[in-house]
Parts: structure tokens; sequence; C-alpha cells
């Protein structure tokens, strides 16, 4: 098993190797009679990019909404008797749900460290006035305004990518942290009176 199994996490991002040639490309372009075409299509990749950025940003926000919330609820919990108990380390059920419930939390810790470090990655090149200014007054206005907006969606790529990355991990974490925590509350609320209802059958049948 690799440690990625166990515990997700953003690697390192290798370098950006094709953004140079992309922008040479981008730079040596030309669109014939088609320019308006092509600079719809650019201003749909545009829009598309914007959105991966703002659907990532938003899932970041709630998802650390929700665990600042769990937080009250979490300390609730540790008011109540059965996970009280666990810190007595006196069964193996006590034990093994500590250590679930303490497996859990970190997680939790995890999840939140992941969800604000893809709201604090940078990506947002766009087209300004400058642009816009310098396009108007070009032989080709429209033909270099599509080269602008397509410089701007090639330069955001690999930001906008490890912002998704930061929200799928977010997602993997919290996605263990309530298992584990459920299987923490269910093993010290359910495994003592099944443990006595084993005895008392063991009993009857040993007589």
């Amino acid at each position: 098993m690799k440690i990625h199994d166990f515990w997700p996490y953003v690697g390192k991002m290798p370098p950006d190797e094709t953004i140079k040639g992309d922008l040479e490309k981008i730079a040596a372009a030309s669109w014939g009679e088609d320019t308006a075409t092509f600079l719809d299509e650019a201003r749909r990749l545009r829009d598309a990019e914007t959105g991966r950025k703002n659907a990532a940003e938003t899932k970041s926000q709630i998802y650390l909404a929700a665990l600042l919330a769990l937080i009250p609820i979490l300390v609730s919990l540790t008011e109540s008797d059965a996970l009280k108990g666990i810190m007595t380390f006196d069964t193996w059920h006590r034990i093994v749900g500590f250590v679930l419930f303490i497996l859990g939390l970190a997680y939790g810790i995890g999840a939140f460290v992941s969800s604000f470090r893809a709201l604090t990655v940078g990506a947002y090149h766009r087209v300004d006035v400058e642009e816009i200014v310098n396009s108007g007054a070009s032989e080709e206005p429209l033909g270099d305004l599509t080269k602008d907006i397509l410089r701007s969606v090639r330069r955001d790529r690999q930001n906008v990518n490890r912002k998704v990355s930061y929200v799928i991990v977010t997602h993997q974490l919290l996605f263990r942290m309530a298992l584990l925590l459920l299987l923490a509350l269910g093993l010290v609320t359910f495994a003592p009176p099944a443990s006595d209802l084993f005895e008392a059958v063991k009993s009857a049948l040993c007589g």
C-alpha cells in the first residue's frame, strides 16, 4: 500500500514544460477569415476555465464552513459517556474506538488544510484594459484579442488544475474522516451491549 492510499495529498506539481511552446504557437497563429469564430471559441474556453476555478473555490469554502461547524459537535460528543469511556482503555473496543476517533480527527484536520490551500492557489489571468486597447490599435484587433484570451487561459491552466486537485483531496479526506468517526461512535456505543449479549448467550449455552 502506498502512503497516498492511506493519506491522500497533492504532491509537488511538475514544472509546466509545454507552456512556452504553447504561447509561441498562440503568438504565431493565424485565423484567416474565421477570426470571429475563433474569438467565440476562445471566450468559451475562458468561461470554462473561470468556471472550473470558481467551482473549486466555492467547494473549498463550503468544506471549510462545514468543518468549522463540526467543531462544536465534536466537542459536545467528547462530553458523552460513551466517548469518555474510551479513555479508560480497559477493553479492546474502547482502545480501537479511541484509535479510530483520533484518526478521524487527523483526517478532518488534513481536509481543513487541503481546503484552505485550494483557496490560496492564485489562478487568474485576464484580458484587461491594456490588452483590449492594444488589440484595438493593431492591424487585426479581433485576432489579437483572441490570442490574448487564449494566453490567459493557458497561463491559468496549471494553477486551476492544482485548485481542483486540492478539492478532490479534501473530498477524499472528508470521506475517511466521516467513516472513521462513525465507526468509532458505533463501536463504543454498540460493542458493550453486544459483548454483554454474547456473554449471556455463551453462559446460557455452556451452562
